[in-house]
């Protein structure tokens, strides 16, 4: 057998079996639906005809007081002349209900069925009642209301409505079922099916309580689903579904199912015959091809499939047959990567040498840093003594005295090298920002006339920082300067507006944020990311060695804040933003200078720095 006829046989088998037990559970599950909706519709029919027999005596309520307050009827049941008071009740009935009733004190009837005791006792207590009552035209809804006259009751007046064949109809209509109206001694009043049905099921009614529970009769074929519901104590509803009918639509829909089989059927062979070729056909091609690659001849064509399993193994014949080269280029992408390796073991053999020397270098400035403190400590004695012989010179000794700071500042920075992990004095660890910032700008605004630099300190408040003075000047003067060179250098060919340096400080909270902002040229964007790393710098080797920002940026973080660079929103100049925890300290030195205890300049000169004990 060849694939194309197995393939149709094998849809047509699975076609059969899918849809013949599917009908026959279609057919079975509408079937017990159909019953099962009409049994849910016939249980609920005496709740909706109890609504509305409640909705309807508000109406005979409401309709019965306006009869027994009929102008002119007190007067007329007063005088005794009955014929008058028939008229006006008629009268004032209107065309509400299908008659009148009304009754005189001593139980007369004048008009209308006879209402009973009971509910004219209930009249004489100043009530409306509603009942059904029986009578020879069959049943009959009743309401009757008091005619009192100056606290006497004359008797009573109200409406009836009879419960005949018009009535069946609505409450046929209402339910959705047929609607036999039984009388007070099961005699059968009225009914919406025809004569035969309605008198078999008014004999089965018969037999059964009025507990409103559905119950099946059949006649033959014929299947009957009821259910009786009292009517007041005077007659019985029930309520007939005819099964029958129901299901009336299940042979209709059979044959639509059966069609529907037939259609599925030839569609799906037709589309299975498509199929199935589309299927074979590249089999049998891929058949073909591999017969020519027996005999040598790798170039056989290939069809391509639309289905996912063909098509890879068309795919994979064809990538079996170019294996060779696929493995050759694997050896030569093996070379290259070993190449690529073997150049990264270069550099990183490079980095490993570079770290050494950088390491011998960190020794060698230690080693510096250690014989540099005394020649700045015998500079300091020296400018101590120039300081106090120009007392009276007022601009000497401030210059003087920034001479000194800077002298102290390298001296703390060669200790900072040698004790990198000694403990800081807490009395260090906070200053004015606002104080050391003026001295940032008088240092870096020495010898520069105002047309071509100037350095502007703008403080809201005197915020504190957590931060030791010579620390926070340190960052202070790295940025102002590579401000300072940046604007020099971009100003030399060009004449314009004097190069500016602002400092910014404000306090939110606690934190306390510094913003320096140049007027230069800016960052390129290439670089802003870099600027922070060690060794980088835009300047010549011999200018500079790239730690002055990585320096900056490490007193910051060491001191728990954040020191960022950006360009200005304008893109004129650069902007560096710090941010650090405020400071809670209660004596806090001003600067660098009081911090030294030079606020007088006459404590003596700095004692030799060779009395202390070398490292070990």
């Amino acid at each position: 057998m060849s694939l194309q006829r197995a393939l149709l046989l094998l849809i047509a088998t699975a076609l059969v079996a899918g849809i013949v037990p599917a009908g026959l559970i279609i057919d079975r599950r509408l079937a017990r639906e159909l019953e099962s909706r009409a049994r849910d519709e016939l249980t609920q029919a005496p709740r909706l005809v109890a609504d509305r027999q409640e909705a309807g005596s508000e109406g005979l309520v409401m309709h019965a007081r306006d009869v027994a307050r009929a102008a002119g009827l007190v007067a007329a049941m007063v005088k005794g002349d009955s014929a008058a008071a028939v008229r006006i009740v008629r009268a004032a009935r209107g065309s509400f209900g299908d008659g009148t009733v009304l009754v005189t004190s001593a139980g007369r009837v004048l008009d209308g069925p006879a209402p009973g005791a009971p509910l004219l006792e209930a009249t004489r207590r100043g009530e409306t009642p509603v009942s059904v009552l029986s009578d020879s035209g069959g049943l009959k809804s009743v309401a009757i209301a008091p005619i009192i006259w100056q606290g006497k009751w004359l008797g009573a007046a109200g409406i009836t409505i009879s419960l005949g064949r018009p009535a069946a109809g609505v409450l046929a209509a209402l339910t959705r079922s047929d609607v036999l109206i039984l009388g007070s001694r099961g005699a059968l009043t009225t009914a919406t099916t025809t004569d035969a049905t309605a008198r078999l099921i008014a004999q089965q009614a018969l037999r059964w309580p009025r507990d409103k529970q559905v119950r099946e009769v059949t006649d033959g074929a014929q299947r009957y689903l009821m259910v009786t519901a009292p009517v007041g104590d005077a007659g019985t509803l029930v309520f007939v579904r005819d099964l029958t009918r129901d299901l009336a639509v299940l042979p209709m829909f059979r044959r639509a199912i059966v069609l529907s089989g037939v259609a599925a059927l030839l569609l799906g062979l037709l589309l299975g015959t498509f199929a199935a070729f589309r299927v074979a056909q590249p089999v049998s091609v891929l058949a073909d091809a591999a017969d020519r690659l027996a005999g040598g001849d790798v170039d056989a064509p290939l069809m391509r499939s639309g289905i996912r399993e063909i098509d890879r193994l068309a795919v994979a014949f064809a990538a079996m047959r170019t294996a060779l080269a696929a493995r050759m280029e694997h050896v030569e992408r093996a070379n290259r990567e070993f190449a690529e390796r073997q150049a990264r073991l270069e550099t990183l053999q490079s980095e490993l040498l570079q770290r050494e020397r950088l390491a011998v270098s960190a020794r060698l400035v230690a080693e510096l840093s250690h014989e540099i403190r005394n020649p700045i400590a015998n500079l300091r004695n020296c400018l101590e003594i120039v300081r106090r012989r120009i007392e009276h010179d007022p601009q000497g000794r401030e210059f003087t005295d920034l001479a000194i700071d800077e002298l102290l500042r390298m001296h703390e920075l060669a200790e900072q090298m040698l004790y990198l992990n000694r403990p800081r004095d807490p009395s260090e660890l906070a200053c004015r920002v606002e104080i050391v910032a003026r001295e940032v700008s008088a240092l870096a605004s020495a010898g520069m006339h105002p047309d071509a630099f100037m350095v502007t300190v703008a403080s809201e408040g005197d915020p504190v920082a957590a931060l030791a003075p010579d620390s926070l000047k340190q960052v202070l003067l790295t940025l102002v300067q590579n401000s300072r060179e940046a604007i020099l250098a971009d100003r030399s060919a060009e004449q314009g507006r004097p190069g500016k340096v602002d400092i910014t400080i404000s306090q939110s909270g606690g934190t306390v944020s510094i913003d320096v902002i140049d007027n230069g040229s800016g960052i390129p964007a290439d670089v802003l990311s870099s600027v922070f790393d060690p060794f980088f710098t835009t300047k010549g080797a011999v200018d500079g060695v790239g730690l002055g920002l990585f320096v900056a940026q490490g007193l910051v973080r060491t001191a728990g804040g954040r020191l960022t660079a950006t360009n200005r929103a304008d893109d004129v100049g650069a902007h560096f933003h710090i941010e650090l925890p405020a400071s809670t300290a209660v004596d806090v030195v001003a600067s660098p200078r009081r911090l030294r205890g030079n606020t007088g300049r006459d404590d003596g000169p700095v004692r030799d720095e060779t009395s202390e004990p070398e490292e070990k």
